[in-house]
Order: C-alpha cells, then sequence, then structure tokens
C-alpha cells in the first residue's frame, strides 16, 4: 500500500525480498472510489491505510499481520502470525500512552471507559473475518472523520486512525508481548521488533544509540546502502556514525 512510490524504488525492494512476492497497491482517489469510499483528504493519509486491508485482500484471506514502515524486524515472524486472538479482532502491544483517559480528553463524552487500556497501532495482528463483518475499517474511519478535530493526545501527538481503533475497540484487544512493538527509546536485551514510533526516529535525541546503529547496519545491507534519515535539528551528523 503505498503514494507514489518510484517504479526504482520497488525495484530495489522486490530486488532484496528474498522470493517473497510482492504486491504494489496504489492509495490513490480512484482506489478509495473503487471501494466505495469516498477520498476524504483526512483518510488519504498514509496513517489511515491499514484500515483497507479488508478491501485489498480477498475473503479467503483470514488474517494479517500489519506492521508499521518505521520498524526494524529482528526475529523471526512466525510466532507473531501465531498468536491466540482469543475471540478479540485485533492482537496489538500497550501504547506509551497507557489508558484511555491519557489519550482521548472527552472519553466520558463518548462513553468510553477512562481506564481501560489504550493500544499503539502500528503492530497489529489482525482477525480479517471478524473486520469485515463487523465493518470495523468503516466504523474507525467513521470516528476518525466525526472526531477530526480531537485526535491529538495532550493537544501534541496526532493519533490519526489509532484513535478510532481505540474507541471502536475498547477492551475487544489481545494484548501483544512488548518485545513485538517495543519503542525504540526504551531499553531492551531481545526485542523483536523496534519500533522508531514519533520522536524516537533513528538518530532523534529519545531514540537508544543501539537501535539507530541497528538501524544503520540495516539499511547499509540493502540497495539503499549510504541512506541516513534527515537528522532533526541540532543533531550532529555524527550522532549516525
Amino acid at each position: 500500500m503505498h503514494r507514489d512510490v518510484s517504479r526504482r524504488d520497488q525495484e530495489k525492494l522486490e530486488s532484496i525480498a528474498d522470493q517473497i512476492a510482492v504486491r504494489w497497491v496504489s492509495m490513490d482517489p480512484a482506489s478509495y472510489q473503487g471501494w466505495g469510499m469516498e477520498p476524504d483528504p483526512l483518510i488519504l493519509d498514509p496513517h489511515y491505510y491499514r484500515c483497507f486491508l479488508p478491501k485489498i485482500h480477498p475473503d479467503p484471506v483470514s488474517r494479517v499481520v500489519y506492521i508499521d514502515s518505521d520498524t526494524l524486524i529482528l526475529e523471526d515472524l512466525f510466532p507473531l502470525w501465531n498468536q491466540q486472538l482469543d475471540g478479540n479482532p485485533v492482537a496489538a502491544a500497550g501504547d506509551l500512552v497507557s489508558v484511555i483517559k491519557d489519550a482521548i480528553s472527552h472519553w466520558q463524552e463518548i462513553g468510553l471507559d477512562g481506564d481501560a487500556p489504550y493500544f499503539n497501532s502500528g503492530v497489529m495482528v489482525i482477525d480479517l473475518t471478524q473486520w469485515r463483518s463487523e465493518e470495523i475499517c468503516e466504523r474507525v474511519l467513521r470516528r476518525c472523520q466525526i472526531d477530526r478535530h480531537r485526535l491529538l493526545i495532550r493537544n501534541r501527538w496526532n493519533q490519526h486512525d489509532q484513535y478510532g481503533f481505540n474507541v471502536v475497540l475498547q477492551n475487544r484487544w489481545k494484548r501483544l508481548p512488548d518485545r513485538w512493538n517495543h519503542y525504540s527509546e526504551r531499553n531492551s536485551e531481545r526485542p523483536a521488533i523496534i519500533h522508531f514510533l514519533g520522536d524516537m526516529k533513528p538518530g532523534a535525541p529519545l531514540a537508544r544509540p543501539e537501535f539507530t546503529q541497528m538501524f544503520i547496519e540495516n539499511v547499509d545491507a540493502t540497495p539503499w546502502k549510504g541512506w541516513r534519515p534527515n537528522l532533526p535539528a541540532g543533531i550532529p551528523a555524527s550522532s549516525l556514525d
């Protein structure tokens, strides 16, 4: 799922896919219309692409693992794929903001439990059959559109579709072990997936140096060898050496 990824970059990625088939889905307004969705500028944002997973996969596909692009995968994903959902539509890790009332200021107004746990949507194991039958994606997008001016956590961080997921799926998600969505500011001896979310991108002050170094080593083993992320203002280039 992409918007304006060049054919050249697509071919680079395909060259290192190790015999894994790569299917490119262009997320342009025409695609949205083909799925019966109005191409509202809000949901054209790439953060909302994961909401369309039931649309791009045929009905026989009943489970997917979704992983954000700002991650570094360090282990085989088969144990993640096999996670038991215990009847829930999704499994995910808890967010840095741990409960609903700390993320959604108007939780009482929309009938939420303020003490319910709040999850991060950057890594999810998804029951697509439930998502389709309950129209979860449509409900998430609709909730975000209704509350489009209330998507910030503490008037700072935009939750995007994560807001809608936590409203629609309150208390209906299975908690993954944190190692499957390990935030790059935290120390860990054995993360399975490192997530460079928000202000914790590689080279940023909040990202642990050892995780930045691992990111660089992995980039340099790809056709993008030598590429480095744009550094935040005031961060010396030597921090990425």
